[in-house]
């Protein structure tokens, strides 16, 4: 008996892990939204509280152009959330790039873009 239930454990557990990869709930700016007038900070929302290793949160201009305080956290009462801080932003589109660590050990990374409107 102790042979057969060793591997469905082992089973159970990994499919735990499997699931746990951290995922993108809630972004601010919104997911292809627009923001009307000045924004100082760019936000990003997990399922799940994220490691600090690894944690990133990049904002650039149509143009190519860093426009993030490169003061990327995690926010310190929810380890769900994670903040940059930006530069005044003018009118136009940016993308907002992400990138952290699950608490499986994952990497998980992308972007969003949005518009900052007068």
């Amino acid at each position: 008996m102790t042979g057969f239930c060793l591997p469905l454990l082992l089973a159970a557990s990994w499919a735990t892990g499997a699931l746990a990869h951290a995922i993108v709930v809630r972004t601010s700016p919104a997911q292809g939204g627009a923001a009307a007038g000045a924004i100082a900070k760019v936000e990003v929302w997990y399922d799940a509280g994220i490691r600090d290793a690894f944690v990133a949160l990049a904002v650039v201009s149509a143009s190519g152009e860093r426009v993030d305080k490169r003061d990327a956290a995690i926010d310190g009462s929810d380890p769900s959330h994670v903040s940059v801080g930006v530069n005044q932003l003018t009118p136009g589109k940016y993308t907002a790039r992400y990138r952290a660590l699950s608490a499986d050990g994952h990497i998980v990374s992308g972007s969003w873009d949005f518009e900052i409107t007068p």
